[in-house]
């Protein structure tokens, strides 16, 4: 059975790999000559990825092409790689100012996932690993990214969320998520108070595309991060780096 479905997946790789290269489509008969398959088979590969938007088939011509999925994916992919290029230098220069560690991360689901993370040596090691998800209801980085959601959107979430207490300050329902959530949303950043870590401290800025729409959030993070710097000051520093990054990723201020 195993056998059977790589084999299936084999083949459809074959046949979008074959639409990948065409400009205005295949029909059913040459991607069966390109791949060496049979139409019955090159069909039903066909057929399954339509529904999904992978594929699309244009009624007039019977050509087949790659949907808007794809490229919507291909999007998000390059997008991710293109932000981390940009965003390590930034990042760098955080953790430098702040001697911290400083997160890039993005939201997944009801969880934050890290895309990338930079430590500034000597400062005190709170290791994430990249890819590695945490809870948004304890993070600034969530908060951050919650605060962009549709009202809708984040009731819903928040709402189903398993909240777990991770130290004495942990946020442990929706009523005190939505309190800080929404406070995040009127000052455009947010802080962790040692509600994920015990005694560790962070704030997160929201980071923004050429759409404007927010699509991850950066934050500095180290134990006693309020006591050597004024929250003022990590502000204003983490708000002109987020700008950069924003910039970078082709976002404009309104005029």
């Amino acid at each position: 059975m195993e056998t059977s479905h790589v084999q299936v997946i084999d083949r459809a790789l074959d046949i979008i790999e074959q639409l990948a290269t065409s400009e205005k489509g295949l029909s059913i008969t040459e991607l069966a000559r390109r791949t060496d398959l049979p139409k019955s088979t090159v069909h039903r590969i066909l057929s399954s990825f339509i529904p999904r938007h992978l594929i699309e088939k244009n009624e007039q011509t019977n050509l087949y092409m790659l949907g808007y999925k794809f490229v919507e994916i291909s999007s998000i992919y390059l997008n991710k790689i293109v932000l981390k290029t940009e965003a390590v230098p930034i990042m760098h220069n955080i953790a430098s100012t702040f001697n911290a560690i400083s997160y890039l991360g993005v939201l997944d689901q009801n969880e934050v996932m890290y895309l990338e993370r930079i430590e500034q040596f000597n400062s005190i090691r709170l290791y994430y690993d990249i890819g590695k998800r945490e809870p948004v209801y304890c993070t600034a980085l969530g908060k951050v990214l919650l605060s962009q959601l549709p009202e809708d959107e984040f009731e819903e979430l928040g709402k189903n969320i398993q909240y777990v207490k991770r130290t004495t300050k942990t946020i442990t329902n929706f009523e005190e998520l939505a309190r800080e959530v929404e406070q995040a949303r009127i000052d455009g950043y947010a802080v962790d108070r040692g509600e994920h870590v015990e005694n560790s401290y962070c704030l997160a800025v929201p980071i923004y595309d050429f759409t404007r729409k927010v699509i991850a959030a950066m934050s500095v993070s180290r134990l006693d991060l309020f006591k050597a710097f004024k929250q003022e000051v990590v502000l204003a520093k983490m708000r002109e780096a987020a700008e950069q990054l924003s910039l970078r990723m082709g976002y404009t201020k309104p005029k």
